[in-house]
């Protein structure tokens, strides 16, 4: 029988670490907001390179859930597809400005695997918008592995993002 963890209170819990990436994209703030709120749009970016996301769903309201389908090369059957996903609530809303939410790594085995606290950004700078994204971690970290690789990891996904809003 698994071993499920208490889900981490990410708003009153003390992060142990905190990753911040800036960047600036090519599209309005608007455009952005909604790329990282649209399901369909966060099918084709979400998730670094190697892996998919296969399935998304978004309640965009403050106390609204999400649930981000992860998907790589002979892993997981289609009708299993939320057996590994990211998920997480939505604390704060504020189009196209700020949207805070948790982020909560979870797989049918094992239940959440860790939670962190994300704070996005998007402030309109030369025609584009300049992004920051806030992750902060908690106890229990993620593995060391995903610890390592979680900066090149959102390099990599804004880079699918970018690609996606020029189309």
């Amino acid at each position: 029988m698994p071993e499920f963890r208490t889900a981490v209170d990410v708003r009153s819990a003390t992060p142990t670490k905190q990753l911040v990436i800036e960047r600036t994209l090519t599209a309005p703030p608007e455009r952005v907001f909604d790329a990282f709120t649209d399901p369909d749009q966060l099918k084709k970016w979400w998730w670094p390179n190697g892996f998919t996301c296969p399935a998304a769903e978004v309640d965009l309201r403050v106390g609204g859930k999400y649930r981000l389908a992860m998907e790589w090369p002979g892993s997981i059957p289609a009708a299993a597809q939320f057996s590994h996903h990211m998920g997480g609530e939505y604390y704060e809303i504020d189009r196209p400005h700020r949207l805070v939410m948790s982020g909560r790594a979870i797989n049918d085995e094992q239940g959440e695997l860790f939670a962190t606290l994300i704070e996005v950004t998007f402030e309109a700078r030369d025609g584009g918008t300049a992004l920051t994204v806030r992750q902060s971690y908690f106890e229990p970290l993620p593995p060391a592995e995903a610890m390592a690789g979680a900066e090149q990891g959102w390099s990599e996904q804004l880079e699918k993002l970018e690609r996606l809003l020029v189309d």
